[in-house]
């Protein structure tokens, strides 16, 4: 029966890769423990650089005089390999100006590598996998807008971190935001045995910047969540302003993958009873928790 088990277990770590997607996974048939992970990526570059400057007035647009109503819309989402922007902005009436710049590289070259090892007369396995896609996301924007009321949100995301603002209600807004987002690799670790799925953790070398400098007379939320390997949550802060604010915020996160051997034994502690520990139960910050409102 032993050996069924480890043939069935090593049938769920195969899996299929290509030039730039792969599905890695392993399940334990004993206890249906399992661990997926999917990725995508492509050898790609995207450049955007622009302005507008004016005033957002209403135009009469048939004979008869029907009016227009005056008002402004745009979004941009951009992702790869997990590293994204998001940003939403609709305004009424007034004066608006807006200059930015974004720039995006990714590379998904390189083979996916995965090794197994189990250490004769031990029921252990670990399975590791490497991935070198890597990921790089510029972006700077600054907008100023004078009139009856503008919203304006972003997000910021990194395999697992997010940072973002939004600016909601206001009759004035000013900001400057620097966006720097770099994925250089990502490890992925599973320690198995024949009777459950022990650990498993993702390891995405990355680091997420973001600055920013606003003057809002209306609600300014400012956000930022960091996950562990786990995906765990590990860092989260939230602000609300509401009123006339100068704000500067910038935030940093970095997550750094290095492979080192620990000399103690590890297996002396006891590697049964993880499934009884309770997760961080933090809610996640939800796109629609971001992006449901807009300027109407």
């Amino acid at each position: 029966m032993r050996t069924e088990l480890v043939i069935l277990l090593l049938a769920g770590l195969i899996s299929s890769a290509s030039a730039a997607s792969y599905t890695f996974g392993v399940d334990n048939v004993t206890d249906g423990s399992s661990f997926w992970i999917s990725r995508q990526s492509a050898n790609m570059s995207f450049d955007l650089s622009g302005s507008v400057e004016g005033d957002i007035l209403p135009i009469a647009v048939t004979p008869a005089g029907r009016v227009l109503s005056p008002f402004i819309s745009g979004f941009a989402d951009l992702a790869a390999n997990d590293v994204r922007l998001r940003e939403r902005t609709a305004a009424l009436q007034g004066t608006y100006s807006s200059e930015g710049v974004v720039s995006l590289r990714s590379e998904a070259e390189a083979d996916v590598n995965r090794t197994y090892f189990k250490p004769a007369g031990s029921d252990l396995w670990t399975i590791t996998l490497e991935e070198n896609w890597p990921v790089t996301l510029n972006a700077t924007k600054t907008l100023d807008y004078i009139g009856k009321g503008i919203n304006d949100r972003d997000c910021a995301g990194n395999n697992g971190d997010s940072v973002g603002a939004s600016f909601l209600y206001n009759r004035e807004l000013s900001r400057e935001r620097n966006v720097a987002l770099r994925l250089d690799r990502l490890n992925a670790t599973v320690v198995a045995t024949n009777d459950t799925i022990v650990r498993a953790d993702v390891f995405p070398t990355r680091s997420t910047l973001y600055d920013i400098t606003s003057h809002s007379t209306g609600i300014a939320d400012l956000r930022y969540r960091q996950t562990d390997s786990r995906g765990d949550l590990i860092n989260l802060g939230e602000e609300r302003y509401t009123g006339t604010y100068d704000i500067t915020r910038k935030v940093e996160m970095v997550l750094i993958y290095t492979n080192e051997t620990n000399n103690t034994d590890w297996l002396s502690c006891c590697v049964s009873g993880c499934d009884v520990i309770d997760p961080c139960m933090l809610a996640s910050w939800g796109e629609a928790g971001v992006f449901d409102c807009v300027c109407r």
